[in-house]
């Protein structure tokens, strides 16, 4: 009996380092809290020490793939992406991309995001224009470019298509992933599939996945580059993620998205303020005096909670399914 007492201790300890392993994995590409990661972008001094085109291959692409000293420490690698003046363009909306990481905070925990850390930041004009010639003041009054500014994912890899049926029917961790995901993208209606807008870690088991990109979501007009995602892919949900779904009313979606970010003018620069009361709602981008306030319009928050009326009404009338949390 002692060897085989042996042998069973040898292989929990295996299974426990395996477990150790898997878990460690999930967290590669978030190496700090996000709540300190959200600090450093949004409101810690930033110096680009380095930029480059993210995707020089893509046709017209104006991401930048940035190594950033927050606060005098060191670089950390971002994404940032300029707005174009009046910061509501075609495939260019930051209040977009601002907006789909706060609404996965409705349904998801930290640990779970699909959107990497994100902010909206402005970034003074001469600084950026060192790495992004010909940039134009995102507003006339500020010699300032508004830029959504995210944290770089490293343990990942760009694959045609991040989800797997195969793998979703094998793999529950994962499946539990591309299930939170595609709720995301179905309540924002993403529409560009572009390949390396999603993205898939490394881990052999237990993949996370991400979106990255939401520009051509929400009340966009509709892209070139696949819409695959803004319909229901998957069959099956957790049930957490459902029952706190449930719990998503009209206001608090128009809490949490009505006004994402807040600024005041003081001279030539608008400095970030704590936000306050929707200036307009019918609005994205709204200006009154020297305030100048973002945020998701009346009409685009009523969108969401439509479409997550639905959802429910499909879950209820089992056409999809909800299934325990791994392990559960």
């Amino acid at each position: 009996m002692q060897p085989i007492r042996r042998l069973m201790g040898l292989f929990a300890a295996a299974l426990l380092l395996a477990l150790v392993a898997t878990a460690a994995a999930q967290d590669a590409n978030i190496s700090q809290p996000v709540a300190d990661l959200e600090q450093l972008l949004a409101a810690e001094p930033l110096v680009i020490t380095q930029a480059e085109i993210s995707r020089p291959k893509a046709k017209g692409d104006i991401t930048l793939r940035a190594e950033v000293s927050f606060g005098g420490a060191p670089p950390l690698r971002v994404k940032l992406r300029k707005a174009e003046p009046g910061a509501d363009s075609f495939n260019n909306v930051p209040r977009y991309d601002f907006a789909a990481y706060e609404l996965q905070k409705l349904f998801l925990d930290p640990a779970e995001y699909v959107v990497p850390p994100t902010a909206l930041r402005m970034v003074p004009l001469a600084d950026f224009a060192m790495h992004s010639p010909g940039v134009a003041r995102t507003f006339s009054a500020a010699d300032q470019v508004l830029a959504v500014v995210q944290y770089w994912l490293n343990d990942i890899k760009v694959v045609a298509d991040v989800y797997s049926p195969e793998r979703f029917a094998a793999d529950p961790v994962y499946a539990r992933h591309i299930g939170q995901l595609n709720v995301l993208t179905y309540l924002i209606r993403h529409r560009d599939s572009n390949l390396g807008n999603f993205l898939l870690g490394n881990a052999e088991v237990g993949a996370r996945v991400f979106s990255i990109d939401h520009g051509v979501a929400f009340a966009s007009g509709d892209g070139d580059r696949g819409e695959v995602w803004k319909d229901m892919r998957v069959n099956r949900l957790p049930a957490d993620t459902v029952e706190r779904l449930r719990h998503i009313t009209p206001q608090l979606l128009a809490d949490r998205l009505g006004v994402l970010a807040q600024w005041q003018l003081e001279g030539r620069s608008y400095v970030p303020v704590a936000s306050g009361k929707n200036l307009w709602e019918h609005r994205g981008v709204r200006r009154a005096g020297n305030e100048l306030q973002m945020g998701l319009t009346k009409s685009e928050i009523l969108a969401v909670h439509r479409l997550l009326t639905k959802l429910l009404e499909r879950i209820d009338r089992g056409k999809i399914a909800m299934v325990p949390a791994p392990g559960a």
